[in-house]
């Protein structure tokens, strides 16, 4: 009897490589091996050709070819990032002894006002974060760069305490939320094989605020006065945006439509992957279980270095050894976020998600167990290279498991929901000390509920893709 051809396997390459070659590799290897009946042809057909794809598909560049190629909208990104700074914990805290004697606020009073435009500015990216879907990148970033700009000059001026917590809002709203959604939306959506690259390159530019800024600034309002420094970010501000970021945007029209392409190319082939909606999203059990993890990342990290003071006091490390271990924290952030990029590109996001969940782990047994004088160092080093972890994943393992046609709506959602567990922290890590909850228990609940998380993680992603089966 005379086996009957099967129907080869077909996989379209023509993404990768010229498609003359992919219809030659394919036509040779069917012929050769998939049009033979027996199963185990098949399958060992299969298999070469899926090795055939993978090694002929473009392999991620280094980072200086990578650079070479892409400067201008890595810089755009770096841009971004840097001005962020102007939003952030770090840089607004460096204020606060003046606007308490300006506005006559107490710790608690000034926490409060804080902690609600956060809150605030966190609610509102989830509307706005999702316009970026639909609405020009080169006008969604002037209009973000805009508003950040008047509300920092709006500041400056502020003598009542009402027109304070607008321009805080606004400076939360578009320093800490809006331009790191445009950076990782952007970088995940138009880089599709060196995601990882681009998002550990352009989240340099926080890296380098958190270095630069808080020096400088300190010595700016000694100078000057805490007023005209937030003048004077504003009209940093306002350079930027009309001199640097159209430049860093000269080009954008050809990436765009690339982009779009990419997109058109996806829809019309059989099996490409589904672009999901926010509904489907929340519907589906890897988002919600992955959430469980990265919810806890900034709570833990948020309750650790707000109450970094107490700590050390209880510890009996000297106030020094935080500062230079703070220092270790930047560096091990910076050199991870470079080590996980080209990860990224290698092997996905997806996977990272649980392995991300040691660092933080590590650092919660430390500073449970011991209260050597070199364990700050250690803890905050371990706090670096987790965060330095994140940064990157977020944004690549939201494109990788959902597409990038809504991704601006889909990361919006989710760093908002982050930006919530972030704000609960000073308050629910404050309640336990004052409870009399020693520092090694709450550690230990940490650790424990994000070992639990991990493992979690790793089932739900185990599932299948629901919209495939």
């Amino acid at each position: 009897m005379i086996p009957r051809p099967i129907r080869p396997i077909r996989l379209d390459m023509s993404e990768f490589f010229p498609l003359s070659w992919s219809t030659r590799v394919r036509r040779w290897l069917s012929r050769s091996v998939l049009y033979h009946y027996p199963p185990r042809r098949r399958r060992v057909g299969a298999y070469v050709l899926w090795r055939v794809h993978d090694t002929l598909r473009p392999q991620p560049m280094t980072y200086l070819a990578f650079l070479r190629a892409n400067l201008r909208f890595i810089g755009f990104g770096f841009l971004l990032t840097l001005l962020s700074s102007y939003g952030q914990t770090f840089y607004v805290a460096l204020y606060g002894t003046e606007i308490r004697a300006e506005f006559g606020l107490g710790h608690g009073t000034f926490g409060a006002v804080y902690s609600t435009v956060s809150i605030v500015a966190a609610v509102a990216l989830i509307w706005l974060g999702k316009l970026i879907d639909r609405v020009d990148l080169r006008r969604y970033t002037l209009a973000t760069l805009g508003a950040l700009t008047g509300a920092m000059v709006a500041l400056s001026f502020a003598h009542t305490l009402w027109l304070f917590a607008l321009a805080l809002f606004v400076i939360r709203l578009c320093g800490q939320g809006m331009t790191i959604h445009i950076m990782g939306t952007s970088m995940a959506r138009y880089f599709p094989h060196d995601r990882g690259k681009a998002l550990s390159l352009s989240g340099l530019g926080l890296a380098a605020g958190e270095t630069v800024l808080p020096i400088t600034t300190v010595a700016l309002i000694a100078m000057i006065g805490w007023r005209d420094v937030w003048l004077a970010t504003g009209l940093v501000t306002a350079a930027v945006l009309l001199l640097l970021v159209p430049l860093a945007l000269k080009g954008f029209e050809d990436r765009h439509r690339g982009y779009l392409a990419r997109q058109s190319q996806a829809s019309t082939t059989v099996g490409a992957r589904h672009d999901w909606t926010r509904l489907e999203v929340l519907r589906d059990p890897r988002y919600l279980g992955a959430m469980a993890l990265l919810l806890a990342y900034p709570y833990v990290a948020t309750g650790l270095l707000f109450h970094q003071a107490f700590i050390a006091e209880v510890r009996g490390w000297p106030i020094e050894l935080l500062a230079t271990g703070l220092i270790v924290m930047a560096v091990m952030k910076v050199l991870t976020s470079l080590v996980i990029g080209p990860m990224i590109d290698r092997g996905g996001a997806v996977r990272l998600i649980p392995v991300s969940a040691i660092p933080f782990i590590a650092c919660f047994i430390v500073l449970g167990a011991s209260g050597h004088p070199m364990m700050p160092h250690v803890l905050l080093g371990a706090l670096g290279v987790g965060i330095g972890m994140l940064q990157p994943i977020i944004s690549a393992m939201f494109a990788e498991l959902y597409g990038v046609r809504n991704l601006g709506g889909i990361r919006a959602m989710s760093v908002a929901a982050m930006v919530l567990a972030a704000a609960a922290a000073p308050a629910t890590f404050g309640v336990a000390f004052d409870l009399g909850v020693s520092i090694a228990e709450v550690s230990a609940a940490c650790v424990a509920y994000m070992a639990a998380a991990a493992l979690l993680t790793v089932w739900v992603l185990r599932r299948r893709n629901p919209m495939t089966g």
